[in-house]
């Protein structure tokens, strides 16, 4: 016998096998049992969460010769021949690959046909939204006047997208995500039923990355049970989903708190190199930072998508050195850098300036726009020899410039801001603007000196400061530099302004 997916060989055949969806459940077993059936039902709601299994379980029910309390009794002739397909008065149609108008016209024509097997004939319509507008009204027809024998029943993923003339015609049952102790259960269940050793943290990781379905869910551990065996550790499951762990998310957020590049880079190497995808790192990422807003927000009353027991201590350490804003906008950015990895060819390195950028965000103390709105434009005065003079007076001056321009870069595109904001503004002099780095950002240093970049930075310079304005990128602590640019940086500057590294 072939072999049967795990998500098929547990899906439910009668109400009471229903996981959550208990409304929908009661309210169709209780038509069913009053003989108080519509003509029409719509389902909608995320895949995975038992629209079309309990649109079987219906077309069961209004079949059966033996039905009790309106439960199919699994039994009879009707209800066999519609588990194994071959119930001839049960069609399922799939509107993704059957949704011209020629196809609901013969639907419109076989309707008219009585049931040649069972009582009712029910038609299933999945992802019904894919139907053109002809399509539907077309099918609104039907809907409008049905024979008695038929049953229409329309399952969505979008239900936004149903006309509000098919919505007015139906009897509509909103389907929700599954809860992660619901699918837990199930899981255990399953596992229980097949001999399978698994860990209660790898069935909780599961559940979690199947975000409220029970298909998915039960898929994930049938990938994971066809590859392993009947002994499944977390390793086990990370490993086969391509997941990144929780633990090596917890040391990449670390190393951006601390901004320490350094590490950063040594960890998305690693990960890389263990085959992991960049848009994984960067989706895993985003749903760290998830959690730690959450925990910063209700503490031990979060619920977490990705956070184990163990790591927990680590978040609490964590959100205690960032505002909820600059974890919002972290969050945003790694979200934003998934998307546009996907159609991306520089993945590994687009991948990279995020997580720099995501380092520069959650490290300032203060948002450039707070800190520029306290202070008033001082603009440079292009006749002193050394605008930057050595006083505390002068260096505020000089930090608040560096500001505007560090902001000006981040709205025309932050990838660039990302770069420059390792930097440091050494001075002005003439029309001649110093920015140092030190060695250990060598990438950031030569990124910046590419055109693109650097004409970005050079368009924010003519904006903060009035006028066309020449960069040298610099070393701060680099030999090979010491017998040009970084003298004369000494002479214009001062050696407190750049440090040299014998």
């Amino acid at each position: 016998m072939a072999y049967l997916a795990l998500y098929r060989v547990w899906r439910p055949q009668q109400f009471i096998d229903v996981v959550g969806q208990e409304k929908t459940v009661t309210a169709l077993k209780n038509a069913v049992r009053e003989s108080k059936l519509s003509h029409a039902y719509l389902f909608s709601g995320p895949r995975g969460t038992g629209k079309t299994s309990i649109a079987k379980i219906l077309a069961k029910a209004v079949n059966c010769e033996l039905k009790e309390q309106g439960e199919p009794c699994n039994d009879c002739s009707s209800c066999k021949d519609i588990n194994n397909n071959t119930f001839m008065d049960v069609i399922e149609i799939d509107a993704a690959s059957n949704r011209g108008i020629d196809e609901i016209r013969d639907l419109r024509e076989k309707v008219r046909v009585l049931p040649a097997q069972g009582k009712v004939k029910v038609y299933i319509i999945d992802e019904v939204h894919m139907l053109t507008t002809e399509a539907f009204n077309a099918l609104l027809k039907t809907l409008e006047e049905p024979p008695s024998s038929v049953l229409f029943i329309l399952a969505t993923t979008e239900h936004r997208k149903i006309p509000p003339t098919i919505l007015s015609r139906c009897q509509n049952y909103t389907f929700h995500r599954l809860t992660d102790d619901e699918i837990v259960n199930r899981l255990k269940q399953v596992a229980k039923a097949n001999s399978i050793e698994i860990e209660d943290e790898s069935i909780k990781t599961i559940s979690r990355r199947a975000d409220g379905g029970m298909r998915d869910a039960l898929s994930m551990l049938d990938q994971i049970y066809t590859y392993k065996g009947n002994n499944i550790t977390k390793r086990d499951v990370m490993d086969v989903l391509g997941l990144i762990d929780d633990e090596f998310m917890a040391k990449l957020v670390g190393a951006s708190i601390n901004n320490d590049i350094i590490l950063i880079t040594k960890l998305l190497d690693s990960a890389l190199k263990e085959g992991k995808e960049s848009q994984q790192i960067a989706k895993e990422t985003a749903l760290y930072l998830r959690d730690l807003l959450f925990y910063k927000l209700l503490k031990e009353k979060a619920v977490l998508s990705t956070v184990s027991e163990h790591n927990i201590k680590i978040l609490s350490e964590q959100e205690k050195s960032i505002t909820k804003e600059k974890i919002l906008e972290a969050i945003k950015l790694m979200l934003d850098t998934a998307e546009r990895i996907k159609f991306s060819d520089g993945q590994k390195h687009l991948l990279e300036i995020a997580i720099i950028n995501m380092a520069t965000l959650l490290t300032s103390n203060k948002s450039e726009k707070e800190e520029i709105n306290k202070q008033q434009h001082i603009p440079l005065d292009n006749d002193n020899e050394d605008q930057f003079q050595k006083n505390s007076e002068k260096n505020d001056t000089k930090d608040i410039i560096w500001s505007k321009i560090l902001k000006e870069v981040k709205d025309k595109k932050i990838p660039t801001h990302a770069l420059l904001a390792q930097g440091k503004l050494i001075g002005l002099k003439g029309d001649t603007l110093y920015i140092g780095y030190k060695k250990g950002y060598k990438f950031h240093k030569e990124k910046m000196e590419e055109k693109q970049n650097r004409e970005i930075l050079d368009q924010a310079l003519e904006e903060v400061l009035g006028k066309k304005i020449e960069v040298q990128f610099i070393f701060l602590d680099d030999n090979q530099y010491n017998d040009i640019i970084v003298k004369k940086a000494i002479e214009y500057f001062g050696e407190e302004a750049v440090e040299i590294k014998e």
